[in-house]
């Protein structure tokens, strides 16, 4: 009786003394052990870790063996030696997945970089303010989905290989079958924190095929819009635009793609005339004080599309007055990105 009441004993005490499971919501700092329990997590397709701000590398390695996606929601920081800890995480199965995703990297020592570009799975860097490794902006331009990262300036060198990016053109997911976008686009390239855009980086996207979004581009140069019209086709979104020059408009009149312009509040009547002699779909619906002489002018556009109803102000009609003014349907690459 004394033994079984030693072994009860016993037992109580080491489950009172064992850790309880890593909570991944809350943990800031990760020790080999808790690594070890989250990493066997099989369950989980996707391991998020919300609050990590701090990775060792030997715990790095170790969660590199978890089996399914791993995402670091707060990690600042990463060092070359978890970086090839977590670089040797296995690619996953499912065509399309994200390996690794660090939302709050916005800076990575050369060395981190060049060791990430070796991981052989897919790789977000969503909020990545400045990119200097080529190797590493040819690993996220080879991906499979959308490019989207948090740049906040851009060289020309970075940019070309960037315009190589073709992850949308053939969509995989499904085992034996091949789907593609009904806009025909290879790819969706998308700027999401980018202020300034120089000419030789423009030129440099030039060869970019698909949509390419820089929403945050609040003006552009002449030089620069010069530099996007080379574009063959596809879509050119900018939404963030709230300044358009005449010589920025005659430059941009020269693409022959999807042009969105959607935040810009008005414009003068000489660049009203250059934007008429774009050839593609036209975007500008956030006018919000249009002249009645500017309005007139965009109505010659054949694929304009303007604001639904026009402000009173600028000479508004009914709409039966104005059902073959040649506005047309919603844009097939979503200029709203």
């Amino acid at each position: 009786m004394e033994v079984i009441l030693t072994l009860l004993l016993t037992l109580v005490a080491a489950v009172a003394a064992a850790a309880p499971p890593a909570d991944p919501q809350t943990l800031t700092t990760l020790t080999v052990e808790q690594a070890e329990e989250l990493a066997g997590r099989r369950w989980y397709p996707r391991l998020t870790l919300d609050s990590l701000t701090e990775l060792d590398p030997k715990a790095a390695a170790v969660l590199a063996t978890h089996e399914g996606g791993i995402c670091f929601a707060a990690l600042e920081d990463l060092s070359p030696e978890s970086a090839r800890a977590l670089a040797a995480h296995q690619p996953l199965k499912a065509f399309g997945s994200f390996n690794l995703e660090f939302r709050a990297l916005r800076q990575l020592a050369p060395a981190t970089a060049e060791v990430l570009a070796t991981h052989a799975g897919n790789l977000r860097l969503p909020a990545l303010e400045r990119l200097d490794s080529p190797a590493l902006a040819q690993k996220l331009a080879s991906q499979w989905g959308e490019l989207k990262i948090g740049l906040t300036e851009l060289t020309p060198e970075i940019a070309a290989i960037l315009a190589t990016n073709e992850g949308v053109f053939e969509d995989r997911t499904r085992p034996g079958q091949v789907f593609r976008r009904a806009d025909g686009a290879r790819s969706v390239l998308w700027f999401a924190a980018l202020p300034e855009l120089s000419a030789p980086a423009a030129i440099a996207l030039a060869g970019h095929q698909g949509v390419l979004v820089l929403n945050e581009l609040s003006e552009l140069s002449p030089a620069a819009a010069a530099g996007l019209a080379r574009r063959a086709g596809g879509s050119l979104i900018l939404n963030g635009l709230t300044r358009l020059s005449a010589e920025t408009a005659d430059a941009l009149a020269g693409y022959d793609g999807e042009l969105a312009m959607r935040a810009l509040p008005a414009m003068s009547l000489a660049a009203a005339k250059a934007l008429k002699r774009h050839q593609g779909r036209l975007h500008l619906t956030g006018l919000v004080d249009p002249t009645p002489e500017v309005l007139a002018v965009l109505r010659t556009h054949p694929q304009v599309r303007l604001p639904q109803p026009l402000p009173v102000a600028a000479g508004n009609v009914p709409n039966s007055a104005r059902q073959n003014s040649g506005h047309v349907a919603g844009p097939t690459a979503r200029p709203d990105n």
